[in-house]
């Protein structure tokens, strides 16, 4: 260090990109702590669902594979694999007081986008690793998959993750508007698609992938090079670094700060406003403004189906014991969360003004809880018995099961579990 530079506090580029990066991290864990302040009920969820995991992942190396996993073809864990290369983002950590200092400065700028930039490489690498021993078992199991092919495709995943993350941000920082969704087709989807083709043609042949990764690993270093020596995309640099940066703050936000719905004349569902229920009774008609109310709110509908696709993933991917206890559960978290927006419902400024007798209230709840909950029970029905029976015994009992629980998970909700008034 040379006696000019003593006296600064970050003599080199090297120190202020350490500084930067320990400030994303706790900008990071300040927002997870936002969420879970309290550290031991956030162990409470992490251990079991570790433990739990730990055990179907040594269940998927030493178990007999679920009976599902012998009609995937390989084609799927390509597709897997660029989705989950589709994740990785380059972080610069400029910040907008640059303009300022380091603009002028043009080695210090460079040196720290090519320590982001390469930090950013790392943890899309370490990233996609990660979810590669997920997919190991059937590789080696299910696919016969050597050693050498298993390693190629990831370093051909991550390489390819690479030049997909840098081509992108190359696109976002000089194009806008419908030029950026046209660069996307020949330096995002085309690069994607030759990726796919290459990885199922040759995904048994180790010594092809780490070939095609080599290259891909060569074209990511020569993007980054070109990065490097790009000029005139300041502004952008940073717009798109605090798009980043804050896009972790802005989901947790997402759950508690709903946003602005836009005002229509018209609803997408229910445009004609018919009854819901045949029945002209009270109770069915007050269930019927409850069911349209629901289906009708955005945020309500897209945690409705969310809910779905997650139940889709836990009851295909559980042996069988658990699977049935696995739908009682769901079935039962769902049907609270319905109580729950029920009684948001009632208690509803305007709907409050309406005189209920309690016993319309109580027959009105169930009804619409009953009606909300048939979807679902059907669909968490069809996994269940497609994936363990018969296909034709599946298709003539999964309509009267879903119909079934819809029917009696309500009335077990109320009468053993929630004790409230509906």
């Amino acid at each position: 260090m040379t006696k000019e530079k003593e006296g600064y506090q970050f003599p080199d580029p090297a120190s202020l990109f350490r500084r930067r990066l320990r400030s994303h991290w706790k900008e990071t864990a300040a927002a997870l702590r936002s969420v879970a302040d309290d550290w031991t009920v956030l162990l409470y969820i992490l251990v079991p669902a570790l433990l739990l995991g730990g055990r179907l992942y040594y269940g998927l190396w030493k178990e007999p594979l679920p009976d599902w996993a012998g009609m995937l073809p390989f084609a799927l864990v390509p597709v897997l694999l660029l989705l989950i290369a589709s994740l990785g983002e380059i972080l610069l950590l400029v910040r907008e007081g640059d303009v300022l200092f380091l603009v002028q400065r043009r080695e210090w700028l460079r040196g720290i986008m090519l320590r982001s930039g390469l930090y950013s490489m790392a943890a899309a690498a370490v990233k996609t690793s990660v979810c590669y021993l997920v997919l190991l078992p059937f590789l080696f199991r299910h696919f016969h998959a050597d050693g050498l092919a298993a390693g190629g495709l990831l370093a051909l995943t991550v390489a390819f993750e690479w030049v997909l993350m840098w081509s992108r941000h190359l696109i976002k920082v000089q194009a806008k508007g419908v030029r950026r969704w046209l660069l996307y087709v020949p330096f995002a989807v085309l690069p994607a698609a030759a990726f796919l083709a290459f990885a199922v043609k040759f995904g048994h042949q180790g010594a092809v992938l780490w070939s095609g990764a080599l290259v891909m690993a060569l074209l990511s270093l020569l993007l980054l090079k070109f990065r490097l020596g790009l000029r005139g995309t300041f502004m952008h640099d940073v717009q798109e670094d605090l798009v980043k940066r804050t896009r972790l703050t802005g989901l947790l936000l997402s759950h508690s700060v709903d946003k602005p719905r836009r005002v229509r004349s018209k609803t997408w569902l229910f445009r004609k406003s018919r009854p819901v229920f045949r029945s002209r009774k009270p109770a069915k008609r007050i269930a019927g403004a409850m069911v349209k109310a629901l289906l009708r709110h955005p945020g309500h509908r897209s945690l409705y189906l969310r809910f779905a696709g997650v139940t889709a993933l836990v009851l295909v991917s559980l042996p069988v014991k658990i699977q049935i206890l696995a739908f009682l559960a769901l079935h039962a978290l769902i049907a609270y969360w319905l109580f729950l927006q029920w009684s948001a419902f009632r208690e509803d400024a305007f709907v409050s003004l309406l005189p209920w007798p309690d016993e319309h209230g109580m027959q009105a709840g169930l009804t619409a809880m009953q009606g909300l909950l048939l979807p679902y029970s059907v669909w968490a029905s069809a996994l269940v018995l497609f994936t363990r029976l018969n296909p034709w015994l599946a298709a003539v009992g999964f309509i009267p099961l879903g119909v079934a629980a819809s029917w009696a998970v309500p009335y077990l909700m109320r009468m053993f579990l929630l004790n409230k008034k509906m």
